[in-house]
């Protein structure tokens, strides 16, 4: 499946890589967070210069990873020094206080953190908290009209916006 590249999101994630910050992408459920967090991972693995570390808990190649232990073990044996190394996770949430993991790599050199979140713990205000207050929200929206347009690959017509304002902006 081709991802919709939503650039306006990459600039602003952009925007915050190098600043030892973690980004974390929120949102409503079905806005595109994966996606985006997809796009993010494609861009950056081509560049040589980069090493990519990619973790989907919604798929079972990552299920062993429960615990910010597990986190540490999966992520150490990927790390490379001789690069700058992205760690991205997809609904971190699910990894048993990962918070610890991600302020210890937060203060690597090298090191840049981006996540998505969808449950209520996530998008707390305790996140600034647990993640030691040095972390930057994305809030993820649903598709604008035009995205909406790009999805579903319909020209810009009296019915296309008849079918945006019936369907809504959910990918």
């Amino acid at each position: 499946m081709e991802i919709l590249s939503r650039q306006e999101y990459l600039q602003e994630i952009h925007k915050y890589l190098g600043k030892q910050t973690i980004v974390v992408l929120t949102g409503q459920r079905r806005v595109g967070k994966s996606y985006v967090l997809l796009d993010l991972k494609k861009e950056l693995s081509a560049d040589p210069q980069n090493n990519v570390i990619f973790i989907d808990k919604e798929k079972k190649a990552w299920k062993d990873i429960k615990t910010d232990s597990n986190l540490n073990d999966y992520v150490d044996a990927r790390i490379d020094s001789t690069k700058t190394n992205y760690i991205l996770i997809d609904e971190v949430q699910e990894i048993k206080d990962f918070e610890n993991s991600l302020r210890d790599y937060r203060t690597e050199e090298g090191v840049e953190i981006v996540v998505t979140g969808s449950n209520a713990e996530t998008l707390s205000s305790d996140l600034s908290t647990k993640l030691g207050g040095r972390h930057h929200e994305v809030y993820i929206q649903s598709l604008c009209y035009l995205d909406f347009l790009r999805f579903h690959s319909l020209a810009d017509s009296d019915e296309s916006l008849q079918k945006y304002i019936e369907v809504g902006g959910l990918p």
